[in-house]
């Protein structure tokens, strides 16, 4: 009797887990496993496929606020520069270059809005704001030119004179600096040529007594 009524617990033990168990498995979730929005770390796009930004357009090319003012080819040789624009240009690292010598400005170098700088060309002196010394420059000759370089790379203005095809000048035409060919007639002795900012050709230069600075 006794194994009877164990046996008879047994399968009654047996009906209830079942029960249970299918009720478990029946109940269903209301909660939502996260879904990552970011790509599986184990199957990451290939880098070629993924579409690239599209690119802005080309910044446009600024003018140079300073240029090549004023030179003084023979005597007391000089060349002066101005600034065009009522801002300050910094032309620190910019280089003044005939092809054979060159004269380099100092780092954070400033000419001021609407002011001139004029380099003297092979003497020695105390550089200012708005005096340089270049005392290694070799003396201009009477055929010759100047270019204006940025970074003492970038060509940003020029002027030929005496002859054609002077040092730069192949690359100041294919930047519309100038035109190949063209040049300032040579000045008389004592003489400089100046620039009226009117254009990029020798047209916008005219001859007349020095007047550094002003």
């Amino acid at each position: 009797m006794r194994h009877f009524a164990a046996l008879i617990s047994l399968l009654a033990f047996a009906v209830l887990t079942g029960a249970c168990g299918d009720y478990a498995n029946s109940v269903e979730s209301d909660i939502t496993v996260p879904q990552s929005n970011g790509p599986n770390p184990q199957n990451l796009p290939n880098a070629n496929t993924v579409p690239k930004p599209t690119p802005p357009p080309g910044y446009s090319i600024t003018l140079s606020p300073v240029v090549i003012q004023e030179v003084l080819a023979d005597g007391t040789q000089f060349v002066e520069l101005y600034n065009a624009t009522s801002q300050p240009a910094d032309i620190g690292g910019w280089m003044l270059s005939d092809g054979f010598s060159s004269h380099t400005f100092g780092y954070g170098f400033t000419v001021q809005g609407n002011e001139r700088v004029v380099i003297h060309l092979g003497v020695s002196g105390i550089d200012s704001s708005t005096d340089q010394y270049a005392p290694s420059f070799a003396p201009l000759q009477g055929n010759g030119s100047l270019a204006l370089l940025q970074g003492g790379i970038d060509l940003v203005d020029f002027v030929q004179w005496g002859a054609a095809s002077q040092n730069f000048e192949a690359t100041a035409d294919q930047l519309a600096e100038w035109t190949a060919g063209d040049f300032v007639i040579s000045p008389a002795q004592g003489l400089s040529f100046n620039y009226n900012g009117a254009a990029n050709n020798s047209g916008a230069w005219s001859h007349g007594n020095p007047n550094p600075g002003q």
